[in-house]
């Protein structure tokens, strides 16, 4: 609720908007969900994933192809005695795998397709990621960047009042100088806040496609905020999700079996492949007579040499070293949820109690006690400390709601669910 109606201020008009010419366009609302569509579709990591797809897709097509006939011609000829004796030969080979090789490896193929489309979804949850990540932190600087604002326009008023003061006697000269330090330390936090600012919707322009210049950030209203709950499912439930769904896991998965058919793959090319031919015979004797026919036959490599030994240990090492690797991948994600998950609930709490303390009784106060400094009723000191806590509540509480939705857009990505 709070982040909300901090969004809604910003939108609103403002002095500088106020400003504007009137052919300014006015900003155009961005919410998460869109960001993440533009941002899906500007990414060149999900171009080069989906062209991965397509490479593995065509080689699992190739894989299941048979191996092209081989068309042979031959001629002999012999003469003695000035007697001439001919033979053409043309013939038709065709070697046929008999152990299940062809099968075998469109089996890896498939694994292996199957391994990068997991990938493609993989690289879609990252960028999902990271448009979360850096929109939290456009919200947030935004919001930052506001209340160097509000402090500025309010150590604007109280200068004036103070220099009045000073003229009449009220105030001694080294209150009115502590009032012109205070009001330059807020005045270089509020152009840091700006800078910060500038360079996080040029970061979030760019992840969704645009050009990331000042002209065009400026053209973003970050309307989409998220109320900090903490979650009602169980760790382990995310856990267990984790486990069946998560686009990285199913990757490496898909690899340790594309590696155990390697294995098969190996095993089977030990068995002979035999050649089959036949074909057309003609011949022509010396006597004129001619003689025609056919020819048939075979032919068997014979593994004396080669007997694939080595093929089938470094098949056998690759598939172990595959599902090490799943396992590895596996143990990794359990941890990332349950961190993500306890990050997760603890900024949740924190969030809801700071909640309680700020929103409109803060801002309430903090107007209330610029009242009474103009009007005397209480120091300088005492108005100064009010400015530093509410302007370090509010800076402190948007920070953790942008590490909160980060840390859900984290745990989004760990357990491959939706939480936005």
């Amino acid at each position: 609720m709070r982040m909300t109606l901090w969004v809604a201020a910003m939108v609103a008009a403002t002095p500088l908007a106020a400003q504007a010419p009137a052919t300014t366009p006015p900003p155009r609302p961005l919410r998460l969900a869109e960001a993440r569509t533009q941002a899906r579709r500007a990414s060149p990591e999900i171009v080069a994933a989906h062209q991965a797809v397509a490479a593995a897709a065509g080689r699992e097509r190739q894989a299941g192809a048979w191996t092209n006939p081989t068309l042979a011609y031959g001629r002999e000829q012999t003469s003695r005695a000035g007697e001439t004796s001919s033979e053409d030969i043309i013939s038709l080979e065709q070697r046929v795998e008999i152990g299940g090789q062809r099968g075998a490896r469109r089996r890896v193929a498939g694994l292996q397709r199957e391994a990068a489309e997991a990938r493609l979804a993989e690289t879609v949850a990252r960028v999902d990621y990271e448009v979360a990540r850096a929109y939290a932190a456009a919200v947030s600087a935004q919001r930052r960047a506001a209340l160097a604002d509000e402090a500025a326009r309010a150590f604007g008023a109280a200068r004036r009042v103070s220099q009045e003061r000073l003229a009449g006697g009220d105030v001694s000269g080294y209150q009115h100088r502590r009032l012109l330090l205070e009001a330059a330390r807020y005045g270089t936090l509020r152009s840091e806040a700006v800078v910060a600012r500038d360079s996080a919707l040029r970061t979030l322009a760019l992840l969704i496609g645009g050009s990331g210049r000042l002209d065009s950030t400026a053209q973003l209203a970050l309307v989409d905020t998220l109320t900090p709950v903490p979650l009602s499912v169980p760790a382990d439930s995310l856990v267990a999700l984790a486990l069946r769904a998560r686009p990285d896991l199913r990757a490496t998965q898909r690899d340790a079996e594309a590696a155990a058919a390697n294995v098969r793959v190996a095993v089977a090319e030990r068995i002979p492949t035999p050649a089959f031919s036949g074909g057309f015979k003609g011949e022509r004797l010396a006597t004129g007579e001619s003689l025609n026919g056919f020819v048939a036959g075979v032919s068997l490599p014979l593994p004396l040499w080669d007997r694939r030994g080595g093929a089938v240990a470094a098949a056998r090492a690759e598939a172990g070293r595959q599902d090490a690797e799943a396992e590895l991948a596996r143990r990794q994600s359990v941890r990332e949820v349950e961190d993500a998950y306890v990050t997760h609930q603890a900024l949740a709490g924190q969030l809801a109690e700071l909640e309680g303390q700020l929103g409109d009784e803060a801002r309430k106060a903090q107007r209330a006690s610029q009242v009474a400094y103009t009007e005397g009723e209480i120091s300088l000191l005492e108005w100064l400390d009010s400015v530093r806590a509410y302007q370090e509540a509010e800076a402190t509480y948007v920070s953790l709601w942008a590490e909160y939705i980060a840390r859900r857009a984290a745990l989004e990505r760990a357990t491959g669910a939706t939480l936005f």
